[in-house]
This record gives structure tokens, sequence and C-alpha cells, in this order.
């Protein structure tokens, strides 16, 4: 008779967690496609570059990561999602895994610097080679007072080592995001003058890379504001986080137009993110084990 209570302990706790897990997952998805604008809305202009497997690197900081939107997923899976709606397989690549989704890889660091992405860049991007960059870092840099006066010389050399280690790539880079912060507000705007000269200087050259502006200053519509900011004044509401998924969408159909995308290189990582990560995995402990940060 007391196994059987046991047994019908157990069995009461084991429901119990998986009515919690069920339900966090069914917040998360409820948010999620609540906010989602155009979620599943397919784009006439038809996938991009005739449907090319696209390799995609998101390269940055906490917001790169997506913190603090629902799941953590930020416009990374927005992103994706209106990518294969059109007909791209696509695969996230990078040495870390944050989101509540499946294809999660992204190579982001809470609190980074461009600095400290570059070596972390040195160590993932010569073995998964991608063929799309998004780079979002620099704000680190300013709440950090890490030498921001030098921020265009540091995202220049952080740019020619990405094309250099992965000559197939295409890099669009992002001026940072406004902050309701006014002690910070006028570096964010300064250290995005430097991002945009290097983005100029990087296509005079001949470079395939793109500028995706973020900041509401330039007066282009339907650009994060503060109120678009959340309490931490840093990382942007679920709504900002989908404004910057339309932007970088919007650049990545700009580098299709001026012919820079070019197929990732074979090395077997699939072509589809959701399908194996075996070869990743084993990339990964290769990087680490020849590169250690």
């Amino acid at each position: 008779m007391l196994s059987i209570y046991k047994l019908a302990g157990v069995s009461a706790v084991a429901l119990i967690l998986i009515i919690v897990l069920f339900t966090n997952t069914v917040d998360v998805e409820y948010q999620w496609h609540r906010l989602a604008p155009g979620k599943n809305k397919v784009s006439e202009d038809g996938p991009v570059a005739g449907g090319m497997p696209l390799r995609i690197m998101f390269l940055g900081a906490s917001v790169t990561r997506g913190e603090v939107s629902t799941g953590d997923r930020g416009y990374r899976k927005y992103l994706r999602d209106k990518l294969t709606a059109l007909g791209n397989p696509v695969n996230c690549v990078g040495f870390n895994r944050l989101g509540d989704f499946p294809d999660n890889d992204v190579e982001g660091y809470g609190a980074n610097r461009i600095r400290q992405l570059r070596d972390h860049a040195a160590q993932a991007v010569p073995y998964l080679q991608p063929n799309l960059v998004l780079i979002q870092v620099g704000t680190s840099d300013c709440f950090q007072h890490d030498d921001t006066i030098n921020i265009l010389a540091r995202m220049r050399e952080l740019v020619e080592f990405l094309i250099e280690a992965s000559p197939r790539a295409t890099v669009i880079l992002s001026t940072l995001l406004t902050t309701p912060d006014l002690e910070f507000e006028p570096c964010m705007r300064s250290a995005n003058a430097l991002i945009r000269q290097a983005a100029v200087d990087l296509l005079r050259e001949g470079k395939p890379v793109a500028m995706a502006e973020m900041h509401y200053d330039q007066g282009l519509p339907n650009r994060p504001r503060p109120e678009d900011i959340g309490n931490d004044r840093i990382h942007p509401t679920d709504e900002g986080y989908f404004m910057m998924g339309d932007i970088f969408m919007e650049k990545i159909r700009e580098v299709e137009g001026k012919g820079f995308l070019k197929y990732p290189v074979k090395n077997g990582i699939p072509e589809d993110g959701d399908a194996s990560r075996e070869v990743e995995d084993r990339l990964k402990e290769k990087g680490e084990k020849e590169h250690p940060l």
C-alpha cells in the first residue's frame, strides 16, 4: 500500500512539472504570435538570391542574443522565419546557443565590446564559414567607456577579418539603438557616426558590406525610439526587436540586388539548421581547442 502512495506522489509531481513546462511554452508562443507583425506573410519578391542557402552568423553582444525578449528570440527567430517562409534554407551558426527555438546558434556574448567580439570571431568564423554575417555590437563600448574614439578602427578591423576568414561572406553592419539614458545617448550617436564611416570606407574599397540603420535620428521610418527600449534602457521591447529584424531584411534584399551574396562553402554543415548539429558541434570543439580564448 505504501508503494502505491509513493507511486501516486511521484506521478503527481511529474504531472505538475509537465503542466508547468507546457504552460511556459504556451505563454512564449502566445506572446510571440500576438506581437510578431505579419510573421507568416511571404514577400511577393520571392526567395533571396533564387533560394540560396543562407548560413547566417548573428555576431554581437546581448542585443544580438535577444536578451529580455520573449523566449530570448530577439530578431533572430523573426528574421529566420521570414527567410524560410520565402523559401531560403537557413542555418544560423555560432559557438553559443540561446533562445526558445531550434536553430538558435549565435555568436553572441553578453556585455562584450567590439574588441572582445573580434577574439570570439577568430575562434568561430574560420571553422563555420558563414556566407552572411549580421553585426550588432558597440553598446557595451559606450556603457563601459571603452576607448570609444577608436570604434571606427576596431569595427573596420573586425569586418576585414570576417571577410578574410570567410571569403564568401557578406557583412551587414548595424548602428546602435537609441537609449533613454541621457548619460549614454550622446556616446551611442557618436559611435554610430563612426560605424557609418567604417561602412562607407569599406564600400568604397569594394568590400561586400551594407549598413543597417537602427537609430531613429537619421529620419528613417520604423526605427526603435526611446519608448521601444525596455526598462533596463539597453534592450528593445519585442516590438523593437521586430523592427530590427525588418531593417536587417531590407539590407539582405539590398546586398542581394548588388550581387554580393555567394553560396556557402561546402564543409559538411547542413543547409537547414533544424536538420542536425553534429558537424557544427565538431567544428566548435576543434575551434575552441585550436584557438582557446
